[in-house]
């Protein structure tokens, strides 16, 4: 997925990215990207950058599917393990459902952690001019 944007910050090693709407985003509006977005960019990526840049910035199909499966994925898999696990020990619908309900809260938890902490998630950044 490649999106185009604008460096509109950069302060103390982390630059701000406003990412451009493309035409085809602005018919669809089902993950808002029909409005303007702001992405941060670390480390050494964001050396590289000055403001006013104008980059590329490409996310590779394997990343994301990494990223679905984790935000997806995880909590489902937590909500019905969880489910199953607790009324097989309470026998109760109740007790299950809200055991589940905060497995899958913890999951997404966990996975929110996992992802900010994994750097192999970021995007690749390319400056087009400057």
């Amino acid at each position: 997925m490649k999106e185009e944007g604008k460096v509109i910050k950069i302060s103390k090693g982390i630059a701000t990215i406003e990412i451009t709407p493309r035409k085809e985003c602005t018919k669809c509006c089902s993950c808002n990207a029909a409005r303007f977005r702001h992405i941060t960019i670390s480390g050494e990526k964001a050396k590289a950058l000055s403001m006013g840049d104008h980059v590329e910035i490409e996310i590779s199909t394997a990343s994301m599917m990494k990223i679905y499966i984790l935000l997806y994925g995880v909590p489902l898999l937590a909500f019905v393990v969880g489910v199953f696990s607790l009324y097989a020990f309470f026998k109760s619908p109740i007790i299950s459902f809200i055991g589940a309900f905060i497995s899958t809260l913890l999951a997404y938890l966990m996975v929110g952690f996992y992802i900010r902490r994994n750097f192999n998630f970021s995007p690749d950044i390319c400056v087009k001019n400057r």
